[in-house]
């Protein structure tokens, strides 16, 4: 890994500037992205509200140990946040704010995922940002959007995917529905802002004007579902859970396979996919059979259909049961664990995994992109900032202050490298 302030080659973003006011997921993770594309992404938080996955860590330290500085020892914050330079700049007060507008003025992007209220109340809004500096981009991660009744709610992850319509879908028939363990509204919202911004800057180029970018991130769930919402305007149908079932192939499920809680995915989409897989699990015979002679036959027999494949793949090693079907060309993957996924070969070819030595957690592999360009190779370039690591580089090289001034900031509290003892007991 290199030096922050020395890169290496031209990236994609190289020379765009971003300010990622973003807390626990969706708007650190566009900030990461865009550092990873090569912009100078300064994460600012400050002493008494650091980013709350510096405290609220899930107990995700290394060897569980959370060290003397555990806000700079959490997995979530280091995983989220590389690529970044490090501000702890107390935004609650008229001199941070002050400090805050001067970066405004010398920078391109902002990002926030915090509520309405927040920024409008710091005097920090759109109308307030773009008076500072015309171009400025404003992405707004809301929870519900930026208008609209429910404007002022805020959320998680797991009450978006309610509000949005996709717990609905989630679970098995006659059970109560589920949530995405992975709170998935926050990735994908933090991808969906990244793409966004992109697309922003690109229309400052063309128009020499910023813009204000309104994010719902319960609207992006509900754009999800595609199908299902279509299939209720014109048919009135409202789609329910089905489990591991599809209502346009069968069989198709979740198969338990030898070992512990290991598993195989199998769908079938059509009669060759049926007859190859009954020649897989030593079973040609039932092709014929007249219960899964079609489609909806093997619909309306798809326990009996699962039960000889059952059979088969609880014989079978995961990995063993999804290439032996994947050699008669029926779809099938392994369950895989994160101890599959940090052993998986293809992504181990790939250079997927990512070594990164974080100054207080040391080295660990980190997931990296699941993209390559070819003429600009991406990587983490240096680690996620400590809370405040880069205080003195961006108010000295950026902003251009004496020592004596940030001496005064430090001094007043304004600027700190920890958080404050009501901020390390939780209260934020």
């Amino acid at each position: 890994m290199t030096d922050q302030t020395q890169p290496t080659r031209v990236l994609p973003l190289e020379g765009i500037r971003v300010l990622d006011l973003g807390m626990f997921w969706a708007g650190p993770l566009a900030g990461k992205w865009l550092g990873d594309a090569g912009a100078q992404v300064i994460k600012i938080e400050s002493a008494s509200h650091p980013d709350n996955l510096r405290i609220l860590a899930r107990d995700v330290y290394p060897a569980g140990d959370p060290g003397t500085r555990p806000w700079n020892r959490s997995g979530m914050i280091n995983e989220r946040n590389r690529n970044k330079l490090g501000l702890a700049l107390e935004m609650g007060t008229a001199e941070g704010r002050d400090v805050f507008r001067e970066l405004v003025a010398v920078s391109d992007v902002v990002i926030h995922n915090f509520s309405t209220r927040v920024l409008r109340a710091w005097g920090l809004d759109y109308d307030a940002l773009r008076t500072i500096n015309p171009q400025i981009i404003l992405a707004s991660i809301f929870s519900q959007g930026g208008d609209g009744p429910e404007s002022t709610f805020v959320s998680f992850g797991g009450t978006l995917e309610q509000l949005g319509g996709l717990t609905y879908l989630s679970g098995y028939p006659g059970e109560m529905p589920g949530v995405v363990t992975l709170q998935l509204p926050d990735p994908l919202g933090g991808a969906m802002a990244a793409g966004l911004i992109v697309a922003a800057l690109r229309q400052r180029r063309l128009r020499g004007e910023g813009t204000h970018i309104d994010f719902s991130q319960r609207e992006n769930v509900t754009s999800l579902l595609g199908d299902v919402l279509i299939d209720y305007q014109v048919n009135g149908r409202i789609a329910a859970a089905q489990g591991n079932r599809d209502p346009h192939m069968a069989p198709h499920g979740v198969y338990r396979c030898a070992g512990e809680d290991a598993w195989v995915t199998i769908a079938v989409r059509d009669d060759h996919d049926w007859a190859n897989l009954c020649r897989a699990v030593g079973r040609p015979e039932l092709q014929h059979d007249i219960r899964f002679a079609t489609v909806a036959a093997r619909h309306q027999h798809h326990d009996e259909a699962d039960e000889a494949i059952n059979a088969w793949t609880a014989r079978l090693d995961k990995q063993e049961a999804m290439e032996a079907l994947q050699r008669w060309g029926v779809p099938a993957g392994a369950v895989n664990t994160s101890a599959d996924l940090y052993a998986d070969a293809h992504l181990r070819e790939r250079a997927y995994w990512e070594a990164v030595e974080d100054p207080d957690a040391g080295p660990h592999l980190y997931p990296g992109r699941p993209f390559r360009l070819s003429r600009s190779p991406l990587s983490t370039r240096f680690p996620t900032p400590m809370l405040g690591q880069h205080n003195t580089f961006v108010l000295r090289e950026i902003l251009g202050k004496t020592d004596d001034e940030i001496r005064a900031l430090v001094e007043r509290g304004t600027v700190a490298v920890e958080p404050t003892d009501q901020a390390r007991r939780g209260n934020l």
